[in-house]
């Protein structure tokens, strides 16, 4: 069938071969131009410095692109460089747009090793002209550089300020809860749990005192007692210059009247009473005072009582007679009175009335104490809520605190682009070849479609036709039997005829030979 055909096969390669030459070669030079960008890992180690941007390169990559990439970015670089005026011409605004995020190009360089972490990525750029491309690629190679700083800066910045708000805010929440605290505490002044012990401890000490200002109490008024008890035994005080009794009335003498004791001996024993009210019997002044008074009684009892004889009343003189006799005066009862006595007596008065004012004074710091120790369960459970919310305040507030540091050493960090980063690690050159389209690729490619071309063209009678190649085909057909074969019987002219269409093909392979060969010399020279 291939060499029956052999003329359709050929003919077709031929002339789709051609049309692929002449197609091809009108075709527009596309160069591209690349450039490759490492990514720069933080200078400071994460263990001094801990960075704030989080999240993986390859999602920063994507976000950038959609950045660099958006309509008002591709914009200025187009009106920039003058890109596209051809297109501008025919083509909208928005198509231009596709046209040349289709011509970018970022393809992203993995370190495939333990890690599979992002290492680097590359920035295409395919046009017409081979300076513009190169431009275009740098240009965006510098936008990816700048807007990863500048997105790294706010990102940075941002997280510092939100910290700030909010240590700001729980300081302000931390000093109302200290005032909170602060006025509870002072309000409930030895209440608080961590007093019980020193309210106890003066409680005790409180009711000692009531205790020894009860038994001075019980002293002073035995005291008071024992001296009221010898007011009336006591010698009166003789006034030398009235002869009265100090502080004693002045009745009328009925009688013979007893001469005073002296006064020495009582008052040495009203000072030994109020010494044995303070003090024991072995006592220095005690003892020097009984020897005092034992002398003294011998002397009295030596001397005798030295009492003035009793002076009878003269009778009346007689008078009238009368009916009734007159009535003999009532001489009221000599009482007695001595300042010595009198004032041992209200000295104790002023210490019984100091020594119970005392004693209901320090009653009532004992009823306060009390209170305050029967308040402390309340108050421990009341201080306790407020206790927690503060130390959870404060705890969190120094969270913060070691977080706003942290946050501002992080900025600061990328401030001075010690962070990581972008680096240009191959700049964009401008292209000598162009990089589309691949001309030997497609001559070759429409070869090979010719030739299968004219294959399918060679079957297709075979397959849909009656064509009758060999007797056989003939004996399937008609079921006729073969009784002999001619053969071709060529004649001179048949030859001749057959030169001419060797000459024809050979003629025609040398002109399309020499036609491609003309063609791939010129774009080569001219490339």
């Amino acid at each position: 069938m291939i060499l029956h055909r052999k003329w359709l096969i050929v003919g077709v390669f031929l002339l789709v071969t051609m049309i692929t030459l002449v197609v091809v070669q009108t075709l527009p030079n596309v160069y591209t131009s690349q450039t490759l960008i490492l990514v720069d890992p933080q200078k400071v180690p994460e263990s001094y410095v801990k960075s704030t941007v989080t999240g993986s390169v390859r999602d920063r990559l994507s976000t950038l692109s959609q950045q660099i990439l958006s309509a008002t970015r591709l914009q200025k670089i187009i009106d920039s460089l003058h890109l596209y005026q051809a297109e501008k011409k025919t083509m909208a605004r928005e198509e231009i747009l596709a046209m040349m995020r289709k011509d970018v190009l970022t393809t992203v360089v993995s370190d495939f090793g333990a890690s599979q972490e992002l290492q680097a990525f590359k920035i295409s750029y395919s046009g017409s002209e081979p300076r513009l491309v190169a431009q275009v690629t740098n240009q965006l190679a510098s936008l990816f550089i700048e807007e990863n700083l500048r997105a790294r800066e706010l990102q940075a910045s941002g997280t510092t300020d939100f910290i700030e708000n909010q240590l700001q805010e729980t300081r302000k929440t931390l000093e109302e809860q200290e005032g909170r605290l602060k006025d509870f505490r002072m309000k409930h002044i030895g209440e608080m749990p961590e007093q019980q012990s020193a309210d106890l401890q003066i409680l005790g000490q409180l009711q000692s005192q009531v205790q020894l200002e009860g038994e001075a109490l019980n002293r002073a008024e035995q005291q008071k007692s024992y001296l009221q008890s010898l007011m009336p035994q006591a010698i009166p005080v003789i006034d030398l210059d009235t002869g009265d009794e100090t502080g004693a009335p002045t009745p009328a003498k009925a009688g013979p009247v007893a001469a005073p004791k002296k006064p020495t001996l009582s008052t040495d024993r009203a000072k030994l009473a109020d010494l044995l009210t303070r003090y024991k019997e072995t006592y220095p002044d005690v003892v020097k005072l009984k020897k005092q008074i034992a002398e003294e009684e011998s002397k009295q009892a030596l001397a005798g009582n030295n009492v003035e004889p009793q002076v009878p009343v003269p009778p009346p003189p007689p008078s009238a007679p009368t009916t009734q006799p007159a009535a003999a005066p009532v001489v009221p009862p000599t009482k007695h009175f001595n300042p010595v006595l009198q004032g041992q007596i209200e000295a104790c008065d002023a210490e019984i009335a100091k020594h119970r004012q005392e004693m209901q004074r320090v009653s009532k710091l004992i009823g306060g104490y009390q209170a305050k120790l029967e308040a402390i369960p309340v108050r421990e459970q009341e201080i306790t809520a407020l206790v927690r919310d503060y130390e959870m305040t404060k705890a969190h507030y120094t969270q913060l605190e070691g977080q706003a540091l942290s946050a501002e050493t992080s900025t600061q960090l990328e401030y001075r682009q010690k962070g990581e980063r972008f680096v240009v690690l191959d700049p964009a050159v401008t292209p000598e070849k162009p990089s589309k389209p691949n001309r030997p690729l497609l001559n070759a490619g429409g070869a090979l479609a010719g030739l299968i071309l004219g294959l399918v063209l060679a079957m297709l009678p075979e397959v849909f036709g009656m064509t009758i190649i060999g007797p056989q085909d003939l004996t399937a057909t008609s079921n006729l039997t073969i009784l002999e074969i001619i053969p071709v019987i060529k004649t001179r002219s048949d030859e001749i005829v057959r030169k001419r269409r060797m000459i024809l093909a050979a003629a025609s392979a040398v002109v399309t030979t020499i036609a491609a060969g003309a063609i791939l010399f010129l774009h080569f020279r001219r490339f």
